[in-house]
């Protein structure tokens, strides 16, 4: 998950657990701190596209016609 980081003053946390870390507006951040950042609304997150594959049904084989035997 990739969260852009909408707070005009930044968003500070601690990743780590002791050293805080300040993410200047505009910023991409992942993993643990984007979570926190959503989680405090000083984030928004990123559209990640994902490219799609086209699923082709099975073609269907026709039986062969049965015929009458000529006589």
């Amino acid at each position: 998950m990739k969260v852009k980081i909408t707070a005009f003053q930044g968003y500070q946390c601690c990743p780590e657990g002791h050293t805080a870390v300040m993410f200047p507006f505009g910023s991409t951040v992942t993993g643990q701190v984007a979570e926190w950042a959503l989680a405090d609304k000083a984030g928004q997150r990123m559209f990640d596209p994902v490219n799609e594959t086209k699923v082709t049904p099975p073609t269907e084989a026709k039986s062969p016609r049965k015929t009458k035997a000529k006589k």
